[in-house]
């Protein structure tokens, strides 16, 4: 009897699961940040990411979005704006709360770290045909949504619901 090895669901889970752990390791967010030129600590270049991709926000909604406390958010917060990244302001429908955004540094900061995690997936992707490719990532974000994990604000498998402050493009940011 031979043995056919394992089975997708714990090929997958157990890909993910290093996938998940080496992509979130202080050593390679830095080797990122250090590569995009981005002079931040290691630690804070998720927290970067993350304001840069969503936009601004309350400090506890991204503690919840980056899965840290907000002790520890707050920590980053601080060393962000010492560094020009990130910028407070008062929130318009409750005075007693900042939203943090990016400042133009920031924003600049956040395309920089996407150029070179655009760079990480065409190399990782290039003996792919294009089409291959496409269907290929087609296929991850189907599912990463059948597992119950999206950056929809207030949808139930996210987790909770998040107020959303207006927007700015990052043109508006700049």
């Amino acid at each position: 009897m031979s043995s056919a090895g394992p089975s997708p669901e714990i090929t997958l889970l157990q890909s993910l699961t290093l996938l998940v752990a080496r992509w979130s390791s202080p050593a390679l967010q830095r080797s990122v940040a250090q590569t995009a030129g981005v002079e931040v600590d290691a630690a804070d270049v998720s927290t970067l990411y993350v304001l840069g991709m969503r936009g601004p926000m309350r400090a506890g909604d991204l503690a919840k979005d980056v899965h840290a406390s907000r002790p520890t958010v707050s920590k980053q917060l601080a060393r962000l704006e010492r560094a020009g990244m990130i910028r407070r302001e008062v929130d318009p429908l409750d005075g007693r709360v900042s939203i943090v955004r990016l400042s133009a540094q920031g924003v600049a900061a956040h395309q920089r770290l996407l150029a070179q995690g655009i760079r990480m997936m065409r190399r990782a992707l290039r003996d792919r045909p294009r089409a291959d490719a496409t269907a290929f990532a087609a296929e991850v974000a189907d599912l990463i949504q059948r597992l119950g994990v999206t950056d929809s604000p207030g949808d139930p498998a996210g987790g909770h619901q998040r107020s959303r402050p207006g927007r700015d493009s990052q043109e508006d940011q700049s």
